[in-house]
């Protein structure tokens, strides 16, 4: 199974904070994989928020599942206007991937998220743990 890290999560992420443990645990032994993409404004968004050390890791530990630019700029763009967010890069990363989990605390994000991906569901704490699942990416 695959699963978007929102840029709010990374510092947390990256510290091993509690509700974050279960993140790393489902990376390392359930096969489960970050998705991410080049496209500029999640690639400005990861560096400012402490990704790039993080992204190279996850690359070094075949963790990053990367989607190309073009599809998901083009879903972008088909979005524009139809979320409330200013993710709509988020939500078109998560519907070109086929991806149904977001590790996030971001309200606005969560809400078009649970919008547009069918059977979206969100990681915010360690409560939610039942939805790393052990399946590998789409």
């Amino acid at each position: 199974m695959c699963a978007i890290l929102d840029t709010n999560c990374i510092g947390d992420f990256k510290k091993l904070k509690e509700d974050m443990q279960p993140v790393w645990q489902w990376l390392e032994k359930r096969n489960g994989k970050i998705v991410y993409s080049d496209v500029e404004k999640i690639k400005t968004e990861w560096d400012k928020g402490g990704g790039y050390e993080l992204r190279r890791d996850l690359i070094r530990r075949d963790k990053l599942k990367q989607i190309p630019i073009e599809d998901v700029e083009e879903r972008e763009n088909q979005l524009k206007g139809k979320v409330r967010s200013d993710d709509e890069h988020v939500i078109a990363l998560a519907l070109t991937a086929q991806v149904n989990v977001l590790i996030s605390s971001d309200k606005a994000l969560i809400r078009d998220f649970k919008k547009h991906v069918t059977k979206g569901k969100v990681y915010k704490t360690k409560q939610h743990e039942r939805l790393l699942t052990k399946d590998t990416c789409p």
